[in-house]
């Protein structure tokens, strides 16, 4: 038995184990270090999905350069620098032009706090009247109107997600946002000149062609106000009772909208629509105790082109 274990217990045999163990071992290590070395073809981690966020834009230049036209033609006119008609025609095509863009913000301002958050993708929220609606049909339109007709068509539409927002109520009340605005300015305008401006239309009175043209630009908002209530398919008091309407009605209503403007086009070049839209407009005028002589002067003034 002793020879048997000392065959088993060789020291060349243990030799040449620990001798191919070595080797094996750097073998192994080398392969390791040539795979470090390598590039790695596991596939790249995927980037956990970030939450999308609203764009935030900020103001439209444009909206910013239609208030700096308003606040510089209204000093112009205060102060007498400039030709009268001008001045007035710059201050109050500025000033509806703001009031306009003011009018589709509201809209869509409630419409996002509402629950319809892709108003903000849709670029309303950034006051920039190129996002509000059809260039020709619900701007163009409305402003070759004003200028010739001296009454202001609804301008502007947003297009809101109804199915978004949370009920009927804030549905309704999207609607009301716009009109609010006009009634807003309304107030304000008609109470400054009450307040501050002439009683009556006298030649020699003060700053005469500020408060005529700010006159003016009052009753284009009453008329604005006045024309968005009317419940004709596509115009915001329409859409104030629509969501409390049976889906008969409201499915006739759709077909109505796309030419809503158009009716009301329609009905103000016919002499009666006009002269009751007219009566009413210039009720609100003598209520506030503005002049309306004033209001008319105003508009002589911002249609500058009929007297040449």
């Amino acid at each position: 038995m002793s020879g048997g274990q000392g065959q088993h217990d060789d020291p060349l045999d243990r030799l040449a184990a620990e001798e191919d163990w070595s080797r094996r071992a750097k073998a192994v290590e080398n392969q390791v270090a040539r795979e470090r070395r390598m590039p790695s073809l596991r596939p790249a981690r995927t980037p956990r999905p970030r939450r999308d966020r609203e764009p935030r834009g900020g103001i439209s230049l444009i909206f910013v350069a239609l208030v700096v036209v308003m606040l510089v033609s209204a000093v112009a006119a205060w102060t007498g620098v400039g030709h009268p008609s001008l001045v007035v025609f710059f201050f109050v095509l500025s000033g509806w032009l703001v009031t306009l863009c003011l009018h589709e913000f509201s809209h869509a301002l409630t419409a996002h706090r509402g629950g319809d958050h892709t108003v903000a993708e849709k670029g309303y929220l950034r006051l920039d009247p190129r996002k509000y609606g059809h260039p020709v049909l619900t701007l163009l339109l409305p402003m070759l109107w004003l200028l010739i007709g001296g009454l202001p068509l609804p301008g502007g539409a947003v297009m809101i997600e109804s199915h978004r927002l949370r009920n009927r109520f804030r549905d309704a009340l999207v609607s009301a946002a716009g009109p609010a605005v006009n009634v807003a300015a309304s107030i304000v305008l008609l109470a400054a000149v009450a307040l501050g401006g002439p009683a009556f239309l006298n030649w020699d009175a003060p700053h005469l062609t500020f408060w005529a043209g700010l006159t003016f630009l009052a009753y284009l908002q009453v008329a604005t106000a006045i024309l968005n209530l009317l419940p004709v398919p596509g115009l915001d008091g329409y859409g104030m009772i629509e969501p409390y309407l049976s889906p008969g009605v409201r499915h006739a209503g759709n077909k109505i909208k796309p030419f809503g403007i158009l009716i009301v086009f329609a009905l103000l070049y016919l002499p009666l629509a006009r002269g009751l839209f007219g009566d009413a407009t210039v009720f609100f005028l003598d209520v506030s105790g503005v002049p309306r002589e004033l209001a008319a002067y105003g508009n002589y003034l911002f249609q500058f082109w009929k007297s040449w």
